[in-house]
């Protein structure tokens, strides 16, 4: 695991939990803040890095610590994560964004697909907003 990694890990850990997951969306804002910057630099690579990471630990943290238990109708740090999806998008619509890491995101965004927290909750829900830019 990066180190990169390990402090977003951090954010998942259960005592950050709370009602609708505030805590953990909160601690999650500033790598929203890292993925636009990135973007507008051009590092497209650690956007895609650091939005696959989040994803991944969201996917991974959802099922395993029953976040579904902790929120009735938002779950809040899907909306941190939908806020970088979006501006990853705007960044793909540019034009400038390298097929490689295009195709990166592709692979990561298709693994989340497959996983218990999307197939049985829709989490994350990004990955809706991703499908309908696709089409």
């Amino acid at each position: 695991m990066t180190n990169g990694k390990n402090k977003i890990e951090a954010i998942f850990s259960e005592r950050n939990i709370d009602e609708d997951c505030d805590t953990i969306a909160r601690l999650l804002s500033p790598y929203r803040e890292v993925v636009r910057e990135s973007l507008i630099q051009g590092n497209y690579a650690e956007a895609v890095t650091i939005l696959l990471e989040v994803l991944e630990s969201l996917t991974h943290h959802f099922v395993q610590d029953e976040h579904y238990n902790y929120f009735d109708d938002m779950y809040s740090p899907d909306y941190v994560c939908q806020d970088m999806m979006e501006a990853t998008i705007n960044g793909i619509k540019n034009g400038n964004f390298p097929a490689a890491e295009l195709q990166r995101l592709k692979d990561g965004l298709e693994k989340l697909k497959h996983t218990e927290a999307y197939e049985d909750y829709g989490v994350p829900y990004v990955l809706d907003v991703w499908e309908k830019f696709q089409r």
